[in-house]
Formats: C-alpha cells, sequence, structure tokens
C-alpha cells in the first residue's frame, strides 16, 4: 500500500509544482512549498494518509501515521527523480528539434 501511495506522492507532487497546467496556481501561491516538489510531497503525503485513516481508522495510531507519512515521503523521492530526469530529456530534445526546424 505504501509503494502505491508513494508513486501517487510522487506524480502529484510533480505535476503541481513542475507542469505547466499549474504556473497561474504556483504564481498565485508564491510560496516555496508550491515550487518544491520534495516539500510538497510531506503535505501531500500527510494529505492521503489522513484520508487513508478516516477509511481503516482501527488500523492506524498518531505514530503509525507519522512514520507512514515520511516513509511515504522517502520512497516517494526515486520516482520524483526519474520523472524530473525525463522532463529534462525531454525538453532538451524538444530544443534540439526546434533548432533543427529553425535552421531549415
Amino acid at each position: 500500500m505504501i509503494i502505491l501511495i508513494a508513486l501517487a506522492v510522487a506524480a502529484i507532487s510533480m505535476t503541481f509544482t513542475q507542469s505547466s497546467l499549474f504556473v497561474n496556481t504556483r504564481k498565485l501561491l508564491s510560496w516555496k512549498l508550491f515550487q518544491c516538489p520534495y516539500c510538497f510531497a510531506h503535505w501531500v503525503s500527510c494529505l492521503c494518509w489522513a484520508c487513508y485513516a478516516t477509511i481503516h481508522p482501527k488500523t492506524m495510531d498518531p505514530f503509525d501515521f507519522v512514520i507512514n507519512v515520511f516513509a511515504t515521503v522517502a520512497i516517494s523521492v526515486l520516482p520524483m527523480i526519474v520523472i524530473d530526469y525525463l522532463n529534462t530529456r525531454m525538453d532538451k530534445h524538444a530544443k534540439i528539434l526546434h533548432s533543427s526546424h529553425s535552421a531549415l
């Protein structure tokens, strides 16, 4: 379960903090929290585990909640690195394609 939540946390935090879809929202909310995927992942993880704890209240005490939040963030870092790497490579290829079309 924690790996699925970590993948969701990584996808949500990278999408919100890096994609052009939310650029206007990030400009409106100019705090560092909304610019940094790692910082934002803490809040997304906390929200996900809070929702999970309301569905399964008997399985999670406060200590487990805190451990799950931070473990989820730790696990979600790897997918965030992969997503960032792929985005960087796509941007480089897009610039190369754009410059080759401009030269023609």
